[in-house]
Protein backbone atom coordinates (compact mmCIF):
# COMPACT_ATOMS: atom_id res chain seq x y z
CA UNK A 1 0.00 0.00 0.00
CA UNK A 2 2.83 2.42 0.86
CA UNK A 3 4.38 1.85 -2.59
CA UNK A 4 1.07 2.74 -4.26
CA UNK A 5 0.68 5.84 -2.12
CA UNK A 6 4.27 6.87 -2.76
CA UNK A 7 3.83 6.51 -6.50
CA UNK A 8 0.54 8.39 -6.36
CA UNK A 9 2.09 11.27 -4.43
CA UNK A 10 5.06 11.41 -6.84
CA UNK A 11 2.61 11.66 -9.73
CA UNK A 12 0.70 14.36 -7.88
CA UNK A 13 3.82 16.42 -7.34
CA UNK A 14 4.79 16.06 -10.98
CA UNK A 15 1.32 17.19 -11.97
CA UNK A 16 1.53 20.36 -9.88
CA UNK A 17 3.24 22.08 -12.77
CA UNK A 18 1.98 19.80 -15.52
CA UNK A 19 5.42 18.52 -16.43
CA UNK A 20 6.83 15.27 -17.68
CA UNK A 21 9.69 14.00 -15.58
CA UNK A 22 12.52 11.89 -16.96
CA UNK A 23 13.40 8.60 -15.27
CA UNK A 24 16.11 10.12 -13.07
CA UNK A 25 13.74 12.87 -11.90
CA UNK A 26 11.00 10.30 -11.19
CA UNK A 27 13.44 8.23 -9.14
CA UNK A 28 14.51 11.27 -7.10
CA UNK A 29 10.89 12.32 -6.58
CA UNK A 30 10.03 8.80 -5.40
CA UNK A 31 13.02 8.78 -3.03
CA UNK A 32 12.15 12.18 -1.56
CA UNK A 33 8.49 11.20 -1.25
CA UNK A 34 9.35 8.03 0.67
CA UNK A 35 11.76 9.91 2.93
CA UNK A 36 9.25 12.67 3.65
CA UNK A 37 6.37 10.25 4.31
CA UNK A 38 8.55 8.60 6.98
CA UNK A 39 10.10 11.81 8.31
CA UNK A 40 6.79 13.63 8.65
CA UNK A 41 4.78 10.57 9.70
CA UNK A 42 2.20 11.04 6.95
CA UNK A 43 -0.78 8.74 7.30
CA UNK A 44 -2.27 6.77 4.44
CA UNK A 45 -5.34 9.00 4.70
CA UNK A 46 -3.26 12.17 4.29
CA UNK A 47 -1.29 10.67 1.42
CA UNK A 48 -4.57 9.79 -0.28
CA UNK A 49 -5.84 13.34 0.26
CA UNK A 50 -2.71 14.67 -1.41
CA UNK A 51 -3.11 12.24 -4.29
CA UNK A 52 -6.69 13.42 -4.79
CA UNK A 53 -5.60 17.06 -4.47
CA UNK A 54 -7.91 17.46 -1.50
CA UNK A 55 -6.09 20.35 0.13
CA UNK A 56 -8.93 21.41 2.42
CA UNK A 57 -8.35 21.04 6.15
CA UNK A 58 -4.85 19.55 5.95
CA UNK A 59 -3.32 17.96 9.01
CA UNK A 60 -0.03 19.35 10.30
CA UNK A 61 1.74 16.21 9.03
CA UNK A 62 0.26 16.72 5.57
CA UNK A 63 1.53 20.31 5.56
CA UNK A 64 4.96 19.18 6.72
CA UNK A 65 5.18 16.59 3.95
CA UNK A 66 5.10 19.24 1.24
CA UNK A 67 7.64 21.33 3.10
CA UNK A 68 9.95 18.34 3.49
CA UNK A 69 9.70 17.59 -0.23
CA UNK A 70 10.56 21.16 -1.24
CA UNK A 71 13.47 21.18 1.22
CA UNK A 72 14.87 17.94 -0.19
CA UNK A 73 14.58 19.35 -3.70
CA UNK A 74 16.56 22.35 -2.49
CA UNK A 75 13.85 24.77 -3.59
CA UNK A 76 12.98 25.80 -0.02
CA UNK A 77 15.51 26.58 2.70
CA UNK A 78 14.80 28.17 6.06
CA UNK A 79 11.29 29.06 4.87
CA UNK A 80 12.54 30.93 1.80
CA UNK A 81 12.16 29.95 -1.84
CA UNK A 82 15.58 29.41 -3.40
CA UNK A 83 14.96 31.19 -6.69
CA UNK A 84 18.23 30.13 -8.32
CA UNK A 85 17.52 26.47 -7.57
CA UNK A 86 13.95 26.75 -8.84
CA UNK A 87 15.16 28.44 -12.03
CA UNK A 88 17.76 25.74 -12.60
CA UNK A 89 15.60 22.71 -11.80
CA UNK A 90 12.20 23.79 -13.00
CA UNK A 91 13.50 25.99 -15.79
CA UNK A 92 15.14 22.95 -17.38
CA UNK A 93 11.75 21.22 -17.45
CA UNK A 94 9.20 23.91 -18.31
CA UNK A 95 11.38 26.75 -19.56
CA UNK A 96 12.78 29.86 -17.96
CA UNK A 97 9.87 32.18 -18.79
CA UNK A 98 7.24 29.87 -17.31
CA UNK A 99 9.41 29.31 -14.25
CA UNK A 100 9.77 33.05 -13.75
CA UNK A 101 5.97 33.38 -13.93
CA UNK A 102 5.57 30.79 -11.18
CA UNK A 103 8.31 32.40 -9.07
CA UNK A 104 6.79 35.87 -9.42
CA UNK A 105 3.50 34.56 -8.11
CA UNK A 106 4.77 32.24 -5.38
CA UNK A 107 8.25 33.25 -4.13
CA UNK A 108 7.04 35.49 -1.30
CA UNK A 109 4.37 33.16 0.08
CA UNK A 110 4.68 32.79 3.85
CA UNK A 111 2.75 30.82 6.42
CA UNK A 112 2.51 30.74 10.19
CA UNK A 113 5.38 28.24 10.52
CA UNK A 114 7.74 26.03 8.50
CA UNK A 115 5.08 23.54 7.50
CA UNK A 116 2.40 26.11 6.79
CA UNK A 117 4.80 27.99 4.51
CA UNK A 118 5.62 24.85 2.52
CA UNK A 119 1.96 23.93 2.20
CA UNK A 120 0.99 27.43 1.08
CA UNK A 121 3.76 27.27 -1.53
CA UNK A 122 2.36 23.96 -2.74
CA UNK A 123 -1.08 25.54 -3.03
CA UNK A 124 0.40 28.49 -4.90
CA UNK A 125 2.20 26.22 -7.36
CA UNK A 126 -1.03 24.30 -7.88
CA UNK A 127 -2.92 27.49 -8.66
CA UNK A 128 -0.11 28.67 -10.97
CA UNK A 129 -0.53 25.51 -13.04
CA UNK A 130 -3.13 27.15 -15.29
CA UNK A 131 -0.82 30.08 -16.00
CA UNK A 132 2.16 27.99 -17.07
CA UNK A 133 0.17 25.35 -18.94
CA UNK A 134 -0.52 27.76 -21.78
Amino acid sequence: MKVFITLAVVCLIASVLTVELNEEQKAKAKQYTEECIKQENVSDADANKLRQKDLANPSQNMKCFGTCFFEKLGTLKDGKVQEDVVLTKLGAIIGEDKTKTVLAKCKDVKGADRCDTGFKLYQCFESAKAEVAA
